[in-house]
């Protein structure tokens, strides 16, 4: 499916940018700083992929961390090529497994309409069961239950699987496992469990597995920084990582992240993947996209001296064209109220001064 010259697609991108883009199709790292046009890097990536004839659409996988992201990312991507984007694995971990599980739900072992419980409904599941069985609910509160789930979840762990130390592991592990009899009962998912059975099934079924494999050749991940151990494990699933002596797999994985970014770790996310990935699929390519669209000189100065003291960081330095901009200034409040305060005051006075609304972060 060869489309006109797809050089036009680099107009207007930086050399780095341009680089990223136009990569052959192996694995590869790009460390996308802050404002570095990264959405624009892995759109522009697939067009340029899809334009040069090397995929198909179909071919294509490319997982982002919100729905927003990936409706910009299809939106782009149109506006861009003459390609039905509609049908194109674009989308978020869990959409994507959702898709992949209403595809294979007999193998997964779920009703074809199953229902999916959002973060309320897997809590409101959670207090019926503790009341069904007579839990103690100061001694095991349902929201840590919830949380205590969905950790396991992210880390792999069926409740088999979860190493008990002591009593009260013990009792939150029983729990977990009524819980999923629950679920299975009523013939519900909550997220955990959409991106769990996804990567159970695809370990687990070598045909499947291997379908999808040929099938996905690219496969592109936004915001890498944010994946937690059962995403890495998953995207392993299309495209494992080489074997020393057998051939390579074909598959290349297109990684994007910034590891300053990382602020999930409390939600399970691994900045540690990012080094992983290196590591594990030998990545050749790793290109520093450090021009920033977004802030002026004095900001990046600022944000550079701070985060140049982590010392386990990747490490590139941001810079910009857009001049110096204002001073920095710091304002330390006494409470998180105070300095609510002090910002709705400071964006009256701009609002005064005739600064539109839209212009204000």
């Amino acid at each position: 499916m060869l489309f006109d010259d797809p050089s036009p697609l680099l107009a207007g991108l930086n050399p780095e940018q341009a680089a990223a883009v136009t990569l052959p199709p192996e694995h590869a790292l790009i460390l996308a700083g802050a404002g570095s046009g990264k959405t624009r890097v892995l759109t522009t990536r697939i067009a340029w992929l899809l334009q040069s004839g090397q995929v198909s659409p179909a071919g294509v996988l490319a997982v982002t961390f919100t729905n927003k992201a990936a409706k910009e990312m299809l939106a782009r991507l149109s506006a861009m090529l003459p390609v039905n984007v509609r049908g194109m694995w674009i989308g978020t971990f869990h959409g994507l497994c959702n898709r992949f599980l209403r595809a294979h739900h007999q193998v997964a072992g779920l009703p074809q309409a199953f229902q999916i419980l959002d973060t309320q409904d897997q809590l409101s599941a959670i207090k019926r069961l503790c009341k069904q069985h007579n839990v103690d609910d100061e001694r095991f509160p349902p929201r840590q239950l919830q949380w205590f789930i969905s950790g396991c979840k992210e880390d792999g762990l069926r409740p088999r699987d979860v190493p008990v130390r002591d009593d009260e592991t013990r009792r939150k592990v029983e729990i977990y496992q009524l819980y999923e009899e629950q679920c299975q009962r009523e013939g519900v998912v909550d997220f955990g469990e959409l991106m769990l059975r996804c990567y159970e099934v695809l370990r687990d079924n070598d045909p499947i597995r291997a379908h999808y494999q040929r099938r996905f050749r690219h496969i592109l991940i936004d915001e890498f920084q944010d994946t937690n151990r059962l995403q890495y494990a998953w995207i392993k699933m299309f495209s494992p990582p080489p074997i020393e002596g057998l051939p390579a797999p074909g598959n290349a994985v297109f990684a994007v992240g910034d590891d300053d970014q990382s602020i999930y770790a409390f939600r399970g996310a691994r900045v540690g993947n990012m080094a992983d990935f290196v590591r594990e699929f030998r990545v050749a390519h790793q290109i520093k996209l450090e021009r920033n669209y977004r802030s002026c000189g004095n900001i990046l100065s600022c944000a550079n001296a701070l985060i140049g003291h982590n010392s386990r960081r990747l490490g590139k330095n941001l810079r910009t064209d857009a001049g110096e901009g204002e001073p920095v200034r710091v304002y330390e409040a006494a409470s998180d109220l105070a300095e609510a305060q002090w910002l709705v005051d400071e964006m009256k006075q701009l609002e005064r001064e005739g600064v539109p609304r839209s212009e204000m972060a």
